[in-house]
Parts: structure tokens; C-alpha cells; sequence
């Protein structure tokens, strides 16, 4: 068996260890490997992983997506409107 060693921060490593104890693995390599069986065996979790967190929106209208962060209550008019100024200006984007 091959040996690796990662460097994490310490929230990460917290989590990680948090996550050792919830599923009850002997430690924290027998979770990584198993992260790393399940990653590689199903290929849609591969190619999301491959670009996350860069990943392709579901849809290409730019009206949805504004009228999606609009109704969140959460960002300003100014906001939406330089968010619907960029969609526009993406060749990706429709309408």
C-alpha cells in the first residue's frame, strides 16, 4: 500500500475527524479511502468533482437566473442588475 501525505487546514481537519467519528471509521485514512472508492466509481460525481466549484447552471436563461436571486430577498436591485449586465454580455446566456 502506497503512502501520501496531505496537508489541511485545521477546520478541515476538524470536520474531517468529526466525520470519522459520525460514520465510525477506524480513522481518517479508511474514510479518505473510502471517499476515494465512491469518487471513482461513479463518473458524474467524477466530473462534478473535476470542476467544482465551477460547475455548469442548469439552465441558459439569463431571466430565470435573475428572477431566481431575486427572489431570495438577498442581494440589491444594484447587484441584480450588473448580475442581468453580465449574463447579457455572455455568449452562454439566452433572453
Amino acid at each position: 500500500m502506497a503512502t501520501i501525505n496531505i496537508s489541511l487546514p485545521n477546520t478541515l481537519a476538524l470536520q474531517l475527524d468529526e466525520l470519522v467519528n459520525r460514520f465510525a471509521f477506524a480513522n481518517r485514512s479508511e474514510f479518505i479511502r473510502s471517499l476515494l472508492r465512491r469518487f471513482f466509481s461513479d463518473q458524474a460525481l467524477l466530473q462534478e468533482g473535476a470542476v467544482f466549484p465551477f460547475v455548469v447552471p442548469r439552465t441558459k436563461s439569463r431571466k430565470k437566473i435573475v428572477s431566481e436571486f431575486k427572489k431570495t430577498g438577498k442581494y440589491s436591485p444594484g447587484f441584480l442588475e450588473d448580475l442581468n449586465k453580465g449574463l447579457k454580455n455572455s455568449r452562454y446566456f439566452k433572453d
